[in-house]
C-alpha cells in the first residue's frame, strides 16, 4: 500500500487498512500478513495501532538491497473472540 505525499496525514492509508481488514474479516480469513521496510515508521506505527506485531527476522527488500522489512502478523480470530 502507498499514499503519495501530497495526501498523506489525511486518513487515507487508515481507510484503506480499515477496508482491508474488514474485508479479510468478512471473507473469513484467519490472519492479515503484510511486510514493510524497516525505515518506514509512519506505516509501522499505523499498523500497530491496528494490531498488526511483528514477527519473524528482518529480511531483505530483494536481493542485495540494504532495506530490511519486518513482517507483520494482524491474528484476525482473536480480534473476533
Amino acid at each position: 500500500m502507498w499514499v503519495a505525499p501530497e495526501a498523506r496525514g489525511l486518513g487515507i492509508g487508515r481507510a484503506l487498512l480499515d477496508h482491508i481488514i474488514a474485508w479479510a474479516e468478512k471473507t473469513g480469513l484467519v490472519n492479515v500478513e503484510l511486510a514493510v521496510t524497516t525505515t518506514n515508521s509512519a506505516a509501522i506505527a499505523l499498523y500497530q495501532s491496528s494490531g498488526f506485531e511483528a514477527y519473524g527476522e528482518l529480511e531483505e527488500l530483494r536481493p542485495g538491497s540494504a532495506i530490511s522489512v519486518q513482517l507483520m502478523i494482524l491474528k484476525l480470530r482473536t480480534r473476533a473472540g
